[in-house]
């Protein structure tokens, strides 16, 4: 079954709004109107006396007051003013909504309030378009989403023997009853055409994803955002190859703070701990557990000790077996005595003289002369 849908802000962007504004899926009033009107560009169905089937839409608040007005013809031109004039035309022309529906209804075919599955199959004609107008209550955020217009028209009753269409009263009825069963089962077979983006993280629901999380072993879900979330799916395949190495911590962790770590292992400071004077302070910074590797990554990844616990647990479930990994924030200034590196949380800048007046606060330190 074909359809036209409006669930992205082009679709919408394309008619001609007033006193809305378009959202990730669809349209809202702004924010203190009353009431804002939309009227859609018009829909050709490329086939002459085309029967439309069915429109559906997401109203997310169920309070809200939403007009729908459906109009169709076999030609997308009209009288108007005494030319022929495109009906694309008059949609945006500067006229009030009423103006425009009063010069529009010999095409109006459906009218209905507050509705969000609707059968069209009275409906005939090559081109359509609609106008909806949404009303404001004590509610934010009122609009309408995700609206779908499918043709051509599906009608279960053509299945079954011609006697139960012999009577029209009847048939009509037997029609709207079978069209009830008819839209759940296009309802799901639809989904179960569209089954593949569930499995594709970028556009798959958050509760789809949390499920995706559980297959892949990832878990404290919580501590990531959403969009971290779908990016470490997404690269799933390609970090779970390296689990369990140096590389798979860094490309790991860097998806979790948006910055790749410094990871210090014992091998790397052993010679200079070996023929250094600074043994003992080296032993205090990085310990002696040959077992044992240090992360450092910025204080403002991991701020307040919550941080701090789910970094350490998302570490300790992708480090190398038998290894203990130590967890270090980096300050964004230098403390002696404690890890300070040059160009990563600290640097050389601008000499600036210290003022005792009893009015400034001297908390750090800056050590040279001026030139």
């Amino acid at each position: 079954m074909k359809y036209f849908v409006f669930n992205k802000p082009m679709d919408y962007q394309r008619g001609y709004l007033e006193n809305l504004v378009c959202t990730e899926h669809g349209i809202q009033l702004l924010k203190g109107g009353q009431k804002g009107v939309f009227f859609s560009r018009v829909l050709d169905s490329g086939e002459k006396e085309m029967a439309w089937h069915r429109m559906t839409c997401v109203i997310p608040v169920f309070r809200t007051g939403v007009h729908f007005w459906i109009y169709s013809a076999e030609t997308n031109e009209m009288m108007w003013n005494g030319a022929i004039t495109s009906i694309e035309r008059i949609l945006q022309e500067q006229l009030t909504a009423a103006e425009k529906r009063k010069i529009l209804s010999p095409f109006l075919k459906k009218e209905f309030l507050n509705e969000t599955d609707v059968l069209l199959h009275d409906i005939k004609g090559r081109y359509i378009w609609f106008c909806i107008e949404i009303y404001s209550g004590q509610e934010e955020n009122v609009g309408i989403e995700n609206m779908f217009l499918y043709f051509p028209a599906k009608n279960w009753l053509h299945y079954l023997p011609s006697v139960y269409e012999k009577n029209r009263e009847s048939a009509a009825f037997l029609d709207q009853y079978l069209s009830i069963f008819q839209s759940i089962y296009d309802d799901f077979n639809q989904r179960f055409e569209n089954s593949s983006a569930l499995l594709e993280p970028a556009v798959t629901e958050m509760d789809f994803l949390q499920f995706m999380a559980e297959w892949l072993n990832i878990v404290n879900t919580n501590i990531w955002s959403e969009d971290k979330l779908r990016n470490l799916i997404r690269m799933a395949p390609a970090v779970f190859r390296k689990r369990g190495t140096r590389q798979g911590l860094l490309d790991v962790i860097e998806l979790f703070t948006g910055e790749p770590p410094l990871i210090i292992e014992q091998w790397q400071i052993r010679e200079y701990r070996k023929y250094s004077d600074k043994k003992e302070f080296l032993d205090q910074l990085y310990g002696t557990d040959e077992n044992t590797f240090l992360i450092l990554v910025k204080e403002k990844y991991c701020s307040g000790k919550r941080e701090q616990e789910a970094l350490l647990n998302l570490i300790q479930e992708i480090s190398p077996a038998h290894m203990e990994a130590r967890l270090v924030a980096l300050r964004q200034y230098m403390i002696l005595g404690e890890h300070t590196y040059l160009g990563v949380n600290s640097g050389l800048g601008y000499y600036k003289p210290t003022r005792l007046d009893g009015l400034s606060l001297v908390s750090l330190t800056s050590i040279g002369k001026q030139e």
